[in-house]
């Protein structure tokens, strides 16, 4: 009987945190090629070499679990040698006690493996994201592994949904993001002082009753009270994130029987599932940009922090991604500030080789020929990066320019009468700056305003000379 064709492979595994063994699959070495990509490298179409295959999504089988501490990870790490990481990170996930923790428990418990599915993906990479989460000292967190889990949760989210675009975006449903994420910021202080005030408070009663404190005493009584409210502040705010998430989407007053609509186990939809995770994980992903806001961070965290970007190109190749994630975010100004900064640092190493070329080595002699040879080697490396550098910092002003144009031609076309003082605060509510909006007015690609001259020209080229890396 011919045996039927698959195209996975079926592979016995050594989990790096608990060292038991259990079998995974992957697909097939050589079975496709990446054919095309997006700006910032997710695959968009792929060559198979059997077409019966082609309908599989490599995303989807890119994660491997433990079947026993269910520590959860791309596959290639667990075929790795252990780094200083994987070390850390073991001595922080401890299984017995992870496995009892709200997140790990529920989202364990709504993924089910045997389905190969864009849900049980994106569950993985999120187990895998919260897992990597859990070390706290900088030297011990792997932020190039979480920036590649989290941008790939973006993709997959891209996938099923759709990109949204930005320039096209309402203005108020991006005011409402600005809202939440400030919101999130506040509470988490609020977080933070109130584990203060408990301290305080347990100290308080111990100074009272000299020991023990009675469990009827009023400050308990009151205390709870007020948990129990925040608590239901947190569920209400991820309430809110869903409905403007599916706002973001397109899908709020749409078609209900949508696929992204049908129930997930006994939950309504398979984003109620995720908001109902994120009681327990406030930082949760539950868009396409609220993960790329996440793999930008941590890209910008690994380049400073790591060594994965140890060469000229990989740095170029690293600049040239995080450039993108920020523009896909509609943040120009981060990515300008970014691109400037490693342009000023390129240039302080270059100085650095110069002096060292022409300096004493620390037994005294001046450095040989052989030497100073890779040093030249190396400032003209530095050199080409500067200037591709200088190249990308006036492509991403052009494109600055032109996402604001639209943006500030719709407000003016909506309020005819605006004065520039006004318009000043509205662009100012959508990310837009006042540079910007002075380039604009010295191209004449904006009509003159009424009221008080705000020397806007003045103010951008002030904020240019600030930013300029040539």
């Amino acid at each position: 009987m011919e045996q039927k064709k698959t195209p996975f492979m079926t592979v016995t595994v050594t989990c790096p945190i608990c060292m038991s063994q259990f079998q995974s699959y992957k697909i097939k070495g050589g079975l496709y090629a990446v054919l095309d990509k997006e700006s910032d490298q997710r695959p968009k179409s792929f060559k198979w070499t059997d077409p019966e295959f082609s309908q599989l999504n490599p995303l989807h089988y890119a994660m491997w679990r433990c079947t026993t501490c269910f520590y959860t990870d791309f596959s290639e790490n667990f075929e790795r040698r252990t780094d200083s990481k994987m070390l850390a990170l073991k001595k922080t996930y401890k299984p017995g006690e992870a496995v009892k923790m709200p997140f790990m428990s529920e989202i364990l418990r709504y993924t089910d493996l045997s389905i190969p599915s864009f849900e049980t993906a994106v569950n993985l990479y999120l187990t895998s994201a919260y897992i990597n989460e859990m070390p706290v000292r900088v030297e011990d967190k792997s932020y190039f592994k979480l920036a590649r889990i989290y941008l790939r949760i973006a993709w997959l989210y891209r996938e099923k949904y759709g990109s949204v675009d930005s320039a096209s975006e309402s203005v108020k449903l991006k005011q409402i993001f600005k809202n939440l994420d400030e919101i999130d910021a506040n509470y988490s202080k609020l977080e933070a002082s109130v584990t203060k005030l408990l301290a305080n408070i347990k100290n308080r009663l111990t100074e009272l009753y000299g020991g023990e404190a009675p469990m009827n005493n009023p400050y308990y009584a009151n205390i709870a009270t007020f948990l129990s409210s925040m608590k239901n502040i947190t569920a209400g705010i991820g309430r809110v994130k869903t409905t403007a998430v599916l706002d973001q989407q397109g899908k709020l007053l749409g078609d209900k029987g949508g696929s992204e609509n049908k129930p997930y186990y006994n939950f309504p939809s398979y984003v109620d599932f995720l908001m109902s995770l994120m009681s327990n994980w406030p930082d949760l992903p539950l868009s396409e940009k609220a993960a790329l806001s996440l793999a930008v961070k941590n890209y910008t965290l690994s380049y400073t922090n790591e060594d994965f970007f140890d060469t000229p190109e990989k740095r170029l190749n690293a600049v040239d991604l995080i450039e993108d994630l920020y523009v896909r975010l509609d943040d120009y100004d981060s990515a300008l500030n970014y691109i400037t900064e490693i342009y000023r640092s390129g240039t302080k190493d270059r100085q650095g080789l110069y002096n060292k070329m022409n300096s004493k080595k620390a037994d005294g002699t001046y450095p040989t020929q052989a030497e100073k040879d890779r040093m030249e080697s190396q400032i003209a490396r530095i050199n080409s990066t500067l200037s591709k550098t200088s190249d990308k910092k006036k492509d991403l002003e052009e494109k600055r320019i032109a996402a604001a144009l639209p943006k500030i031609t719709a407000i003016i076309g909506q309020n005819p009468q605006i004065t520039e003082a006004e318009l000043i605060v509205r662009i100012g509510e959508i990310g837009v700056s006042e540079s910007v909006y002075g380039d604009l007015k010295e191209k004449n690609l904006i009509p003159v305003l009424s009221g008080p001259d705000t020397d806007i020209k003045d103010n951008g080229a002030a904020e240019k000379e600030e930013h300029s890396i040539v």
